[in-house]
């Protein structure tokens, strides 16, 4: 029997913490609005996650190029083997030895917390767990996820979110360097341009910020959005809006008027796979083609002829046709007339409904014939005496 229910009445931190407690296998389903998660449970431990927001299987090279184990370039050569062979993209990668089992491994479980603690700040929806488990789950390379663990990391963003969401401006508002933070060498900078020309590591001031703000400020090159910067982040969700809001408060960003400039990231998206433009928006062509699949049939209208090709059309309208019943159904009808009007055999009333007949009502008078059920006297039979 399947457990479901709102979040209103039983939350995500309850749920997770029965089904660990009672070691459940199934499937945990989520939802709210459009959008939907689904949590696989084995012996109480997560051993996947799925989102019609984000597909795991489709953001899976995007992820190891958020983590820095693949360039975008090779993963973009990696989408064109795909579409030929219609293989995982994880099974690809590891054929093709790009990336390590343990590469793999990472992404699976960074893409999945991510799923599971933006789903622990839904404040309502619904939730149906089924003891059902899909059969192609990846057991080689997702490592279960102890549900403690998720659980613990979802509490501290609760905890933490909202006060980092005070001190962001707009997740849509597009942000910029601002002339400080554009004057500003940083020092992942600096330590890279020493490496290359072989004065070893420099000895120049410190930047004043940390690695993690560093790798975040040297997302704003162009102008982008809050959002934006967490689909290529590093990060998790929350550190990467803390470093955002710490940059923002010390005058190293600053929100632009306008929209921010789309910057083409092709491995970025819902998709490891850009989809066509074809399917992004309709042809232009589509509302003229409607129009004129109106406006044929009422060119070639026919009003009142059946005989016209258009028969569809001329089926339509009223016409003076004199319908002419054949055989029984013919008979059927002069029967009816007849028990309508006995008299005179419903002659008058065909008439009155436009359906004359041709002479008499070839249907005899039955009233005339005498009742077969009527009593009739009978003789009685001879009485025949002995001789």
């Amino acid at each position: 029997m399947a457990l479901e229910g709102s979040l209103r009445d039983f939350d995500l931190f309850s749920l997770f913490n029965m089904i660990k407690i009672q070691g459940k296998n199934g499937t945990l389903v989520l939802s709210q609005g459009q959008e939907f998660v689904k949590v696989f449970f084995e012996n109480g431990e997560i051993v996947g996650c799925d989102s019609n927001q984000v597909r795991m299987e489709d953001r899976l090279g995007t992820m190891l190029v958020r983590l820095g184990r693949l360039t975008g370039e090779e993963l973009l050569a990696m989408v064109q083997v795909q579409r030929q062979t219609l293989k995982r993209m994880g099974t690809l990668l590891l054929e093709s030895g790009k990336v390590q089992s343990s590469d793999l491994q990472d992404a699976l479980f960074n893409q999945a917390t991510a799923i599971l603690h933006r789903t622990f700040r839904w404040v309502e929806g619904d939730y149906r767990f089924d003891s059902m488990l899909p059969p192609d789950l990846d057991r080689d390379h997702f490592v279960p996820i102890p549900v403690d663990t998720v659980l613990m990391e979802a509490a501290r963003i609760q905890d933490e979110w909202p006060e980092v969401e005070r001190r962001l401006p707009n997740l849509n508002l597009p942000l910029a360097k601002t002339a400080q933070g554009q004057a500003l060498q940083l020092d992942i900078d600096r330590d890279v341009s020493s490496l290359l020309d072989g004065r070893g590591m420099a000895q120049n001031a410190p930047s004043g910020l940390s690695h993690e703000q560093e790798i975040v400020l040297s997302y704003f090159e162009n102008p982008q959005s809050v959002m934006d910067a967490i689909q290529i982040s590093r990060y998790e969700e929350l550190d990467t809006c803390k470093a955002i809001a710490d940059l923002f408060e010390a005058g190293l960003l600053e929100a632009t008027s306008g929209e921010a400039p789309r910057v083409p990231r092709p491995w970025v998206g819902d998709s490891a796979i850009a989809p066509h433009p074809s399917s992004l928006e309709p042809s232009a062509l589509l509302w003229p083609l409607v129009a004129l699949g109106f406006l044929l049939p009422l060119t070639f209208y026919v009003p009142h002829q059946r005989g016209s090709v258009n028969m569809g059309l001329a089926s339509l309208q009223p016409v003076d046709v004199r319908v002419v019943p054949e055989g029984p159904t013919r008979l059927r009808q002069a029967w009816a007339l007849r028990m309508a009007s006995p008299k005179d055999g419903g002659v008058a009333l065909a008439k009155d409904l436009g359906r004359p007949m041709e002479g008499k009502n070839p249907v005899p008078d039955l009233t005339r014939l005498p009742d077969p059920l009527s009593e009739v006297s009978v003789p009685p039979p001879p009485v025949s005496t002995p001789k």
